[in-house]
């Protein structure tokens, strides 16, 4: 009895009253701190565990979401005392600004609200950190990432964990879990061809190949390897057939994938997630003579700047990961 208990949610401005669950009756009590999305009030005496309600202005009662448990002071933990209960991650294994995001779910005790630290650790280096205030002990709490660091650059791939503490208490630590900088594009079974496929590879006119080629069955899907945003999309009957440009949204360089089945299924300006669905794998451009396929691009500088880089070495890491 006698602490102070928050109920978040909307349009909370109008709460007049909390009434907690009694022997025999509600309890009622004012609230101490009233904003439309967060009230405070203290527990009175008499009160028994169960789901409070709030009382508006009008009179109006409406049941609080979650149930408020009541327990002698004796079993409370001491003032100060901050003790991990349950940390989770999903997924274990995540992707530089997938659709997906790492998702961090935990609970502690405490005696009351607690400000907790999390701290992102990538080789006993600290990647990023969040600081939230208050925060409600026994309560579940989620911090979600999108593997994306300070100034829109992306986390270097790898095996991180979260970090989490009260500040003067030791850490605790989460379940590891593992950070991949892109995902393969072509979602099937697919070969990369012989030497004309290859970067660098000669082209009639002088010109010299930009990119590699991934060969699978036509209709074979093809996601985003980064997310990013669509720069430009396009036919060309000659050369790449159907193709789009996506910025590798913090690694300051461009992907071009190009020979669809269909026009790509996304738009200029769009915003996409690794691993989100671009289009699929056809036969045209110039490999309507050698089959369905993908050509696919890097450009560290930027699309049509400085010029493309082999794409090979990191479409086989992808593909082994």
């Amino acid at each position: 009895m006698g602490a102070r208990i928050a109920v978040s949610g909307r349009r909370l401005g109008r709460v007049a009253e909390v009434d907690f669950a009694g022997e025999s009756s509600f309890v009622s009590a004012s609230p101490t701190l009233v904003g439309p999305r967060r009230i405070q009030v203290r527990v009175p005496r008499h009160a028994r565990t169960g789901r409070p309600r709030l009382v508006d202005l009008g009179g109006h009662r409406h049941p609080a979401a979650q149930s408020l448990r009541i327990v002698p002071a004796g079993r409370l933990p001491a003032p100060g005392n901050f003790n991990l209960l349950d940390a989770r991650v999903r997924p274990r294994e995540a992707f530089v600004d997938g659709a997906r995001r790492i998702t961090l779910n935990y609970r502690f005790r405490a005696r009351g609200p607690a400000d907790v630290k999390v701290r992102l650790i990538r080789h006993g280096r600290v990647a990023r950190s969040w600081t939230t205030r208050d925060e409600l002990a026994y309560r579940s709490h989620r911090l979600r990432w999108d593997g994306m660091v300070s100034q829109g650059h992306s986390a270097p791939r790898g095996r991180y964990r979260f970090e989490l503490e009260r500040p003067g208490h030791p850490a605790r630590r989460s379940p590891a879990f593992r950070l991949r900088d892109g995902m393969f594009p072509v979602r099937g079974r697919h070969g990369y061809g012989g030497p004309v496929q290859r970067f660098g590879a000669p082209r009639t006119g002088g010109r010299v190949h930009q990119g590699q080629d991934v060969f699978a069955s036509c209709g074979t899907r093809v996601v985003a390897a980064r997310g990013g945003r669509v720069q430009a999309r396009g036919f060309d009957p000659v050369l790449y057939g159907n193709w789009v440009v996506i910025d590798g949204r913090g690694t300051k360089a461009d992907h071009r994938y190009a020979h669809f089945l269909h026009p790509a299924s996304v738009h200029d300006g769009e915003r996409v997630r690794t691993g989100e669905r671009i289009g699929r794998i056809g036969r045209t451009g110039n490999a309507r003579h050698v089959g369905c396929m993908l050509h696919f691009e890097i450009w560290p500088r930027g699309w049509n700047k400085g010029g493309p880089v082999d794409p090979l070495p990191i479409l086989k890491r992808w593909d082994r990961e």
